[in-house]
């Protein structure tokens, strides 16, 4: 591997030996040379064998013992040694193009964040693509009126932008992605791309639809409007 790869692959995990091996399966699987980006987990105190499968498919592991998702995944941005940070979910698999599509998005030194679309999965079809179908809008409008969203499961940065704005503030611990996109925008281009595929869990909403609603739509109306940290507990990366 180079010295500096040009791209960073970000995954903080907490217990995720289930759901792990589709996601490293669908990076390593990239049309990107592996010569040109690195791949780490972020081991948040998982108590299975998460640790030992993301070492199996040959990333650096590093540890955060803070418990929390915006916690490791600051250690994992601190951590990173490419041009450009990516990260997705341990329950996400990306597309076979997605690190070849951020390469050439961020072939534009303007572009310093991008997002992009989700094939999201339940147990339902039509709700699929009710959700995917929302999910976009929702993305859209908050471009729209000037407030881009970055998404955890599909987020991607430019590491000299990220520097310039102090990298993630850590005191959101919720809907840190979506404080994210609206600082960094001041460094250049925040875009959505519908080229930056992934597919991704449902499962926080299925297993509490309206609790998950109530907290995600609390993380939006602080981050997003009241630009002020959600008073919200920390919860494990999932």
């Amino acid at each position: 591997m180079d010295e500096k790869p040009r791209i960073s692959v970000l995954v903080a995990a907490y217990n995720e030996e289930k759901d792990l091996p589709l996601c490293l399966d669908s990076i390593r699987s990239s049309d990107f040379a592996e010569s040109k980006y690195e791949l780490i987990v972020v081991d948040n105190n998982s108590t299975d064998k998460t640790a030992e499968i993301a070492k199996g498919y040959g990333a650096r592991v590093i540890k955060e013992q803070k418990q929390g998702n915006t916690f490791a995944v600051s250690a994992g941005m601190k951590a990173a040694k490419g041009e450009i940070i990516a990260m997705t979910d341990a329950d996400t698999i990306v597309d076979r193009t997605w690190l070849n599509e951020i390469d050439k998005l961020f072939q534009d030194e303007r572009v310093v964040a991008a997002t992009g679309t989700a094939d999201i999965l339940t147990r339902s079809k039509v709700f699929n693509r009710l959700s995917e179908f929302f999910y976009e809008l929702f993305l859209h409008f908050n471009y729209l009126i000037g407030k881009p969203h970055l998404t955890g499961f599909n987020l991607i940065v430019r590491r000299s932008a990220l520097e310039k704005i102090g990298g993630i503030d850590e005191r959101f611990t919720m809907s840190p992605d979506v404080d994210l996109g609206i600082r960094i925008k001041r460094e250049g281009k925040v875009v959505f791309s519908n080229k930056l595929k992934v597919i991704t869990s449902f499962r926080r909403w299925e297993e509490n639809p309206f609790k998950t609603l109530k907290v995600y739509l609390a993380g939006y109306i602080w981050t997003v409007w009241l630009r002020k940290p959600p008073p919200l507990g920390q919860k494990p990366v999932r």
